[in-house]
């Protein structure tokens, strides 16, 4: 979609062409892998962290089928949470009308609960960057893999479905192929192998991905939505990070964090005292290159590669 096109049509962006909601549930996480912002920020966000919580009542009031006619999708997904950590999200998924996936270590609560999950038919992509508990754990530090071992099966055996996640590095890519073969035999539905752009995720592996002549907003494109767990809603995940660090230190000087605060800050983008299309009002600017993250992440392609196949 060209520049001007794609300017034109997030210009009038509204509810109504959203299908894709990417929900931030929590502040919480049981683990600590080097790459992640809760890491990488840990001195300016930790008294931000573990905290916050996005209610059931909440998600009721915000997703709702007169907000969001066209949804398909809730993607329980942000920069700094463990999703299953929620202690309503049986709850919020039995509540929501559309498809659901989580992003999960898996590495958390029970076999009973990984079992209730799964009879919800939903989709879990388990992050599992290695084959046992020594290759696993020199990423996803604290995470135990007779645990995880344990909950993808009671998840899968109860009919769920399983996406066995792979982020690459020096010392786990000659591990992809006993993964992927392990993911077949536990059968898992899909595999799917991150090349990471962040240079902060300890020895990650990169591909080169060819730069855009101009910025093709991937959020646009698959009509999709951000929603923090402070209840901030924005266009996209890739500029949730610049949003946290000004929510943790009120500093504001990226030209994003700049019209953030500019077009009302807190209280203007939040879903706490906002309608979703008010928030939406204020996003004429993303997907141009008045934005230096849009420039970075869509055109220069500085963002994670996915390689993703069916089992």
């Amino acid at each position: 979609m060209p520049l001007t096109h794609l300017t034109a049509w997030m210009s009038m962006w509204n509810t109504s062409t959203v299908e894709w909601i990417d929900v931030e549930l929590t502040s919480f996480c049981n683990i600590d892998c080097p790459g992640c912002f809760r890491q990488i920020k840990r001195e300016k966000v930790d008294h931000i962290l573990n905290k916050d919580v996005i209610t059931l009542d909440q998600i009721k009031k915000w997703i709702t089928k007169e907000n969001f006619p066209n949804l398909k999708l809730v993607n329980f997904c942000g920069s700094i949470d463990e999703p299953t950590l929620h202690p309503q999200i049986i709850d919020i998924i039995d509540y929501l009308d559309c498809d659901v996936n989580i992003s999960s270590n898996g590495s958390t609560k029970t076999t009973d609960f990984w079992e209730e999950l799964g009879k919800r038919k939903i989709s879990v992509m388990f992050g599992i960057d290695g084959i046992d508990q020594e290759s696993l754990e020199k990423y996803r530090i604290g995470s135990k893999f007779k645990k995880v071992k344990a909950n993808w099966r009671a998840f899968i055996w109860a009919g769920g479905h399983a996406t066995w996640q792979f982020i690459a590095f020096d010392h786990n890519e000659h591990l992809i192929d006993i993964a992927r073969y392990m993911a077949k035999l536990e059968g898992f539905d899909n595999f799917r192998v991150i090349y990471s752009h962040r240079e902060e995720s300890q020895e990650s592996k990169t591909i080169q991905r060819p730069v855009e002549s101009e910025i093709v907003c991937k959020y646009a494109n698959q009509k999709r939505i951000f929603i923090s767990h402070t209840g901030v809603m924005l266009p996209c995940c890739f500029v949730n990070s610049e949003f946290l660090q000004s929510y943790a230190t009120d500093e504001y000087r990226t030209d994003f964090q700049k019209l953030f605060r500019d077009t009302g800050g807190m209280l203007e983008h939040n879903l706490k005292s906002a309608e979703p299309e008010e928030v939406m009002s204020h996003w004429d600017l993303y997907g141009t290159d008045k934005i230096s993250r849009c420039e970075s992440t869509c055109r220069q392609a500085k963002q994670d590669v996915f390689l993703e196949e069916a089992l």
